[in-house]
C-alpha cells in the first residue's frame, strides 16, 4: 500500500528552513515524537531509546496530537541526531512536534525547519522506539517506532559530491517484474533505522541500464536503491517505455511491506523517477505517481504531466536534439523546476564518462529534496550557485522559493 504523496509546498520550502541553536539539544528518544505538543523553541527533552548504533536527541516543534495533528502558531526548531542516520524534527506554526532519533554513523546533523500548515512525514528510527519526556512549556513526546512520525531520515553531510557516500553497495541482477531488472543498492539496507529512498531509472533507446553502472553505483552508496529497467525499444513518450518504469516503480514501492530484504526499509513514498534520453522522458511522464516525491530528466524530450515534487532537468549545448525539447519540458513544468545546461555536452554525455559533471548535480539534488542536505543547496540556489557558472550556463528557474 502506498503512503501519502509529499506536498509540494514541503519540498518546496521545508529544507531551506533550517533550526540553529548555539547549544546541542539533550539525549532524546530513538523512536521520534510526533505526539504532543514540545517547547516553541523546540528545545524539548526525550529520554535514550535502545538499539542503533547511537542515541538520538529529540527536538520538538508545537505540534499537537498524533501524527498528523495541527500545531499552534510559533516556530519550533529541530534536534539534532548524534548518528548521522537519524530523523529530523522540527516544525513552524501549524507543523506536528518531531523528535530526531539517531542512528547509523557520521556526526551530528541538525534538523530541518518543517513549514506551517504542513504534517509531519514518516520517519527512521535509530534503534527501538523510546518514550519522550516534557518539553518546556509543553506537553509530553509522542512513542512511535520507525516509519511512524518524524520529518524523515537524514544522511551524514559531505563535502564532495563527486565521492561516493558512506554506503558499500552490491548489484541484484535478474530481479523485479520478470526478472528483467537490475538494482544497485546498498549491501546492508536499514541500518540503524535508516529509510532507503528508491529511484526508479529509465536508459536511453535500445540501452543497457549497465551503461550506467558507475553513476548508480554512486547513487546507491548514499544510500539510495536504484532500479534500472530493462531496455526501452520505443521513442520518446512510447507506453511500453512507461509502463516499464511504471513496472519497476510498482515493484520496488510494493517490496516496502512484503516479506523480504526490502521489507520496513525503504523510503517509499519519496521515490525518484529518473532516466535518461526516452528513460527522462518516461521519468517525467510516471512522475504524477503518488509514490514519486522527486523528478530528474537527464537530456530527455518533451514530457509533462501532474508532478507534486521538484523537477531537475539536465541538457548540453551541444544536443541539439533534446535541448529544445528540454526547454518545452521546462515551459510546460508547473513545480519547482531547475533546467541546468552543460556547456559542449552532446546528448550522450552521461554515456561514457560515469555522469560527468551532471553526476554529482543530481546527486546533489536528490540529497537535497529527499534527505533535506543543506550543504546540497549551494549547487542550485543563488546567482553563484555550481548550476550558475562555468562549466554550466544559462541556470533556468521557476516556481522557486526564496
Amino acid at each position: 500500500m502506498r503512503r501519502p504523496s509529499l506536498p509540494l509546498t514541503w519540498l518546496g520550502l521545508a529544507p531551506f528552513l533550517v533550526a540553529c541553536a548555539s547549544e546541542a539539544p539533550p539525549p532524546g528518544a530513538t523512536g521520534g515524537g510526533s505526539g504532543s505538543a514540545g517547547a516553541s523553541t523546540g528545545s524539548a527533552a526525550g529520554s535514550s531509546g535502545t538499539g542503533g548504533s547511537a542515541a538520538g536527541r529529540a527536538g520538538a516543534s508545537n505540534g499537537t496530537g498524533g501524527a498528523s495533528g495541527a500545531g499552534s502558531a510559533g516556530v519550533g526548531s529541530a534536534g539534532a541526531p548524534t548518528g548521522g542516520f537519524g530523523n529530523a524534527g522540527a516544525g513552524a506554526g501549524g507543523v506536528i512536534g518531531a523528535g530526531a532519533p539517531g542512528g547509523g554513523s557520521g556526526g551530528a546533523r541538525a534538523g530541518t525547519a518543517g513549514v506551517a500548515g504542513v504534517a509531519g512525514r514518516a520517519g527512521a528510527s535509530g534503534g527501538e522506539s523510546g518514550p519522550g519526556t516534557a518539553g518546556a512549556g509543553g506537553g509530553a513526546a509522542g512513542t512511535h517506532a520507525a516509519g511512524a512520525g518524524g520529518m524523515g531520515p537524514t544522511l551524514p553531510p559531505v563535502t564532495d559530491y563527486t565521492k561516493s557516500g558512506p554506503f558499500e553497495t552490491t548489484t541484484d541482477r535478474n530481479v523485479g517484474p520478470g526478472g528483467t531488472y537490475t538494482v544497485f543498492r546498498p549491501s546492508t539496507l536499514g541500518e540503524g533505522g535508516f529509510l532507503h529512498a528508491p529511484i526508479v531509472f529509465g536508459p536511453g533507446i535500445g540501452q543497457q541500464v549497465t551503461v550506467h553502472t558507475t553513476m548508480l553505483t554512486n547513487f546507491a552508496s548514499h544510500g539510495f536503491v536504484v532500479v534500472g529497467c530493462p531496455v526501452l525499444n520505443g521513442g520518446p513518450g512510447d507506453a511500453a517505455n512507461r509502463k516499464t518504469m511504471q513496472d519497476g516503480l510498482d515493484w520496488i514501492v510494493a517490496q516496502n511491506s512484503m516479506a523480504g530484504i526490502y521489507q520496513g526499509k525503504l523510503y517509499a513514498d519519496h521515490a525518484v523517477s529518473m532516466g535518461f534520453s526516452v528513460g527522462g522522458t518516461s521519468a517525467v511522464e510516471i512522475g504524477g505517481d503518488e509514490a514519486v516525491a522527486l523528478t530528474v530528466s537527464i537530456h530527455g524530450h518533451k514530457a509533462s504531466a501532474a508532478l507534486h515534487g521538484p523537477l531537475l532537468q539536465t541538457t548540453g549545448t551541444q544536443d541539439t536534439v533534446g535541448m529544445p525539447l528540454q526547454q518545452q519540458t521546462y515551459d510546460q513544468s508547473q513545480v519547482q523546476t531547475f533546467l541546468g545546461t552543460l556547456t559542449g555536452a552532446p546528448h550522450q554525455y552521461i554515456e561514457s564518462n560515469g555522469g560527468g559533471e551532471e553526476r554529482p548535480a543530481i546527486l546533489a539534488w536528490m540529497r537535497l529534496f529527499i534527505y533535506r542536505d543543506e550543504g546540497a543547496r549551494r549547487y542550485f540556489y543563488g546567482d553563484d550557485c555550481v548550476l550558475c557558472e562555468a562549466p554550466w550556463e544559462n541556470p533556468q528557474r521557476k516556481a522557486w522559493p526564496p
